[in-house]
């Protein structure tokens, strides 16, 4: 591969993987690693064999955690240099997957990268007509010499190997050297009351014990889910989504400390709840919309007529359904009900429900259909998800001139 065709591959995993605007151009200042970010953290860079480098940019600064794929993914891209192009047309596919595994994984990367094959491969396979779900719990801690079978690879020559860690609560364990342990119930491992349905952790709630197992030690919880996407925890956070042909970050802490809406603050427990909610709609593939009213818009928002007042909360007959209407105290399940009604569901700056599953009034023919629409015109008051079906997530909100931008696009 030229370098031209190597940083046409760069910018095309790199600008769903980190949300990011890139370019292709030559490097500034010569460059002592292969991939890096430079103050104040929102601009970023890949060095191309041959002289190009792969700028990048986007709004929110890169969490640490982001960062740290960048060097892994310029060392990968340059084990392409120089390979016989017949190789590295197959290997390209493959770079992404092998940055994620050695960020992930450290001196233990093949185990991390045999584990996502092994899903990858399972992705593509039914057992019984039925799509294949299962966990493999990734224990670099343990470096046992006992394990029941060699490898993955060895397991999947077992017709049964599909039925094995397919459970919410169970997953294939493996060691630091790749080896099958055993299969394990991770509520096994956990305290009591661990992944309780109330918490706000940022990351799936239906598998939120993938997330807590992931939390001790150093591990790292892959799931194959029914609709073939994969998962990745690690630190007891939903790191990547694999979906749609492309690997997916999800910088879940910087949009939680990151302003949504210019000069209006939004509590965080309220920015937490609804973080949560977006990640379990798109995860759950329910297409929804979810804004907050900041302060001094309340008043605009209940005179705008983008809602009918019938509508509105305590009002509507929905509301008596629920004993709160305090948007953060429901639990995440009651949550993902609401939001899965068709239409909008709108909170004030408190948490407090609005409305709920309720159709925004826009402008006909719109671009970009109804959902976007009506997300955008919700974040005139103050800032508003939109989740689309098949579960990417933006963030719009005020800007500092008082015009509605988008401020985040992730998984």
């Amino acid at each position: 591969m030229n370098p031209e065709e190597l940083a046409d591959l760069t910018v095309r995993d790199l600008e769903p993987l980190l949300a990011v605007a890139a370019k292709i151009g030559k490097p500034p200042v010569k460059r002592r690693k292969r991939g890096g970010r430079d103050a104040p953290g929102n601009r970023m860079w890949i060095s191309v064999p041959g002289g190009l480098e792969v700028s990048m940019t986007r709004s929110l600064p890169l969490s640490t955690w982001e960062a740290g794929l960048l060097e892994p993914y310029g060392d990968a891209l340059a084990d392409l240099d120089g390979v016989r192009d017949v190789v590295a047309l197959n290997a390209a596919e493959d770079v992404s997957l092998r940055a994620i595994a050695a960020q992930l994984g450290g001196a233990s990367a093949a185990a991390v990268e045999s584990a996502i094959r092994f899903l990858f491969r399972c992705a593509v396979t039914t057992y019984e007509g039925q799509p294949v779900h299962l966990n493999v719990l990734l224990d670099l801690d343990r470096t046992t010499d006992t394990a029941v079978v060699r490898d993955l690879r060895t397991l999947e020559e077992f017709d049964w190997h599909a039925l094995l860690g397919s459970g919410l609560e169970t997953g294939i364990l493996v060691d630091s050297r790749g080896g099958v342990v055993e299969v394990q119930d991770m509520r096994d491992e956990l305290p009591s009351g661990t992944g309780s349905p109330d918490d706000n952790t940022l990351r799936p709630d239906v598998f939120r014990f993938m997330g807590a197992w992931s939390a001790v030690g150093n591990r790292i919880a892959l799931s194959l889910s029914r609709s073939r996407e994969l998962l990745i925890h690690r630190d007891g956070r939903l790191r990547y989504v694999y979906r749609a042909g492309r690997w997916r970050g999800l910088p879940l802490d910087v949009a939680l400390r990151t302003g949504w809406s210019a000069g209006a603050s939004i509590s965080r427990s309220v920015k937490r709840a609804m973080l949560a909610s977006v990640i379990d709609a798109s995860l759950g593939h329910h297409g929804a919309s979810l804004a907050v009213v900041v302060k001094g818009h309340k008043h605009d928002f209940t005179g705008s007529g983008v809602i009918e007042s019938r509508a509105m909360w305590p009002g509507d007959v929905r509301s008596k359904l629920f004993a709160t209407h305090h948007f953060p105290s429901l639990t995440r399940r009651q949550r993902l009900e609401i939001l899965s009604m068709d239409g909008a569901t709108v909170l004030d700056r408190t948490g407090m429900i609005l409305t709920a599953g309720t159709i925004v009034a826009v402008p006909s023919g719109s671009a970009g259909g109804g959902r976007l629409a009506a997300t955008r015109k919700l974040a005139e008051f103050g800032a508003a998800f939109k989740v689309s079906q098949d579960g990417p997530i933006s963030l719009f909100g005020l800007d500092s001139a008082g015009n509605v931008s988008l401020k985040m696009e992730m998984a």
